[in-house]
């Protein structure tokens, strides 16, 4: 659950920073964006081989968030060990709907 919390809270932050280039447009009410997962990060491992690709996501509607969206639970959908990359697929209208994908490869 605070996984899911502070996912949720990443995505609010991430769409609503419009002075640092991650939101294509600034002033946008919809924006649908990809994150890399930083590489410096233990849990990645760029010698890995992207064989196998894993999908974990969480929906929110206003307050009433459903779903996991952890790399987890997209290591586990998966199939996967050992994570080459992750990518993150944000979807966001009005800060009324949110969606997030979390995209795993590896092997």
């Amino acid at each position: 659950m605070k996984k899911l919390m502070m996912l949720s809270v990443l995505a609010v932050v991430v769409v609503s920073m419009s002075g640092c280039g991650v939101v294509p447009m600034k002033g946008t009410s919809m924006a649908a964006i990809t994150i890399d997962h930083v590489a410096s990060d233990p849990v990645v491992d760029n010698s890995v081989k992207p064989a196998k690709k894993g999908i974990a996501s969480s929906k929110a509607i206003l307050l009433f968030n459903t779903g996991d969206a952890s790399i987890g639970t997209a290591m586990r959908e998966g199939g996967i060990s050992k994570i080459h990359r992750v990518d993150y697929d944000v979807t966001n209208i009005l800060f009324l709907y949110n969606e997030i994908k979390t995209i795993v490869y590896g092997e």
